[in-house]
């Protein structure tokens, strides 16, 4: 399938020069990975293209080597225009299954290359963890089979790089599902179970319910759960439903993430990660290309803050190079 029979190409480039996608290279190969930025995060500005771009991977050719899940909402941050139980009705019951607390992972093959990609990023942490865990998995357990035309999707569990609100006593990959490449279909749940068992990798379980019941679950053992509506010949439609515990859990953790580190250290850090996004925010309302986004954060009184503001621009999905860029921050402040 081409790029240019999935979305508007020229919109895409348009988006990428105002800040609403990010274009990412391969190191080494021709290939660039799309995804949504933060300016679409702040602005909500979701559309044809920025949901289409959550990591899809394009080869120079124009030729989508790897289409991942669309960009999905839970039920509150839904457009008022849809209704979920008239979704339910027409294509219900859904296949309703685990939300695993992690990050998305979108595998890719190129010729004899593969990898693992993040949703924004070939060579993130989390991208560099996946793909060496794959590889050493597939050197104790053998060749991966997996179906043709299908882009397999993982969440990854890296509680090193990122701790989890939920604690797994597992550290790798979960395969979600294989989203396929020329119509965004989805495998069934028994399909699905199939290519997990064959090759040795965990599945997120399935959770026997109806919509309904699904909205009322609660659990301190998950993040939540996710209602896929199965329509032939194209996507799906997706829904999230985070369970109201991991919510509240989720704010404690925060709360006790910033507690570990030294009082005056910590303060400087949230002042310091305060201030870039203030100015990334402000810069969001007021630049549309790379060129005006770099002057902005170079003008006096933002240029201290200028390699944070940069890194929150640029690594939406790197949230371990933003802390670093605010840390040295803090650390050139504390020096002079």
């Amino acid at each position: 399938m081409l790029l240019a029979d999935y979305l508007d190409v020229e919109k895409l480039r348009n988006h990428i020069n105002t800040g609403l996608v990010t274009a990412r290279r391969h190191n080494t190969l021709p290939l660039t990975i799309y995804c949504y930025g933060r300016k679409a995060v702040f602005d909500q500005i979701w559309d044809d293209v920025t949901t289409r771009t959550r990591g899809l991977i394009v080869d120079d050719a124009g030729v989508i080597v790897a289409r991942p899940y669309e960009k999905f909402f839970s039920l509150e941050q839904l457009p008022t225009s849809v209704d979920i139980h008239e979704i339910d009705k027409k294509y219900g019951p859904p296949t309703i299954t685990e939300k695993v607390n992690g990050c998305l992972g979108i595998f890719w093959k190129y010729g004899i290359h593969w990898g693992v990609a993040s949703k924004g990023s070939f060579h993130s942490p989390h991208a560099e963890f996946a793909t060496k865990w794959l590889e050493d998995h597939v050197e104790h357990n053998g060749k991966l089979v997996f179906p043709d035309g299908y882009t397999p999707v993982f969440e990854i569990i890296c509680q090193e790089i990122q701790p989890h609100v939920i604690k797994y006593t597992y550290d790798g990959l979960y395969l979600l599902n294989f989203v396929k490449i020329e119509t965004g279909e989805e495998l069934g749940r028994e399909e699905t179970d199939f290519y997990g068992f064959t090759n040795h990798l965990e599945v997120p379980y399935t959770h026997g319910s109806n919509l309904e019941t699904a909205l009322m679950a609660d659990s301190d053992r998950y993040e939540g759960l996710v209602a896929t509506y199965n329509i032939p010949g194209e996507e799906p439609f997706k829904l999230k439903i985070k369970f109201p515990t991991f919510l509240e859990n989720r704010k404690k953790f925060y709360a006790e993430q910033k507690l570990k580190e030294q009082p005056e250290i910590s303060t400087a850090i949230a002042a310091a990660r305060k201030k870039v996004a203030s100015i990334v925010k402000e810069a969001l309302t007021k630049c549309t290309t790379q060129k005006e986004f770099a002057e902005f954060f170079l003008i006096e009184d933002n240029r201290p803050y200028a390699p944070a503001c940069f890194a929150m621009l640029n690594y939406d999905d790197d949230k371990e190079k933003q802390a670093r860029a605010v840390r040295r921050v803090v650390d050139r402040q504390q020096t002079q």
